[in-house]
């Protein structure tokens, strides 16, 4: 962050203030090392203020205003810290950006969602897990291992086609999805589900700086034979993973995560 920035720096972050409830905090700025009145440029840009702001506007008009966004996530922090090889991290009130590199929008929304569910004490994925017929078992997950039905290695996933741990329980949480998400892997556990869930929700067909995105995770298992790489550069067994993650006619509102989250946000589920 360049000194002649700072000003518009500061506009930004007072608007992230008063119409999210959500606060960054700078770290650029005059010092106090013994170099007094030096310019410390921190490890923010310009952009990235504005995307952070155009995208938590996306998500707020997808799930009900302004208003309605600070009141379910209760006010967030915003931060950039070292994170080693994640994007971001978050936890209820707190979000967390890789000083490394930069962020897109699919991640704001994915670790909001996160902010979202931790602010509920994670009980909008358990939610999400039950409505979606899914459920948890280390258990059942060795057992699937031992009956072959595994895409995955013994000591977990490989960077080879059929061998990710895409299928339900094959992950290290032993999650068996329900229904058809937009994909899947080893990480994959209820709680990145429903960050997951919310990103689609708010970018599928809106035509935003979401949708792009949105659509490839759909339309991959459709487009991309066996053995080719994906958009997101991932060589895998796409037709084969299609009736784990393709939903009906290719449309991602029929999926009942599509609607879980639509009938989150509008009020329709209880969230107890």
């Amino acid at each position: 962050m360049k000194e002649l920035e700072a000003q518009y720096a500061s506009v930004k972050l007072a608007q992230l203030k008063a119409e999210f409830q959500v606060d960054v905090l700078a770290d650029w700025g005059k010092g106090d090392s013994p170099n007094s009145g030096s310019w410390q440029m921190g490890s923010w840009a310009v952009d990235e203020l504005d995307r952070l702001y155009d995208t938590i506007l996306l998500m707020a008009n997808a799930i009900g205003g302004n208003g309605r966004l600070a009141q379910l996530l209760g006010g967030v922090t915003v931060e950039k810290s070292d994170i080693g090889s994640h994007a971001g991290e978050a936890l209820a009130h707190k979000v967390s950006f890789a000083k490394k590199g930069s962020f897109g929008p699919w991640t704001v929304v994915h670790e909001f969602a996160h902010a979202w569910d931790a602010n509920h004490g994670w009980k909008l994925s358990r939610l999400l897990e039950k409505y979606t017929g899914g459920f948890t078992s280390r258990f059942l997950s060795r057992i699937t291992c031992r009956f072959g039905l595994w895409d995955a290695g013994s000591n977990g996933p490989e960077k080879v086609p059929g061998r990710y741990g895409r299928r339900p329980g094959c992950n290290a949480a032993g999650y068996f999805y329900g229904d058809k998400p937009s994909g899947s892997n080893w990480a994959f556990n209820r709680i990145e589900d429903f960050a997951e869930c919310v990103a689609m929700y708010v970018g599928w067909e809106k035509d935003n700086a979401l949708t792009e995105h949105a659509r490839n995770r759909i339309t991959r298992y459709e487009k991309f034979k066996n053995g080719e790489k994906d958009y997101f550069g991932v060589l895998d067994n796409w037709a084969d993973y299609a009736k784990y993650f393709h939903p009906m006619g290719g449309d991602y509102t029929k999926t009942k995560r599509w609607k879980f989250v639509d009938e989150l946000v509008n009020g329709r589920i209880e969230i107890k």
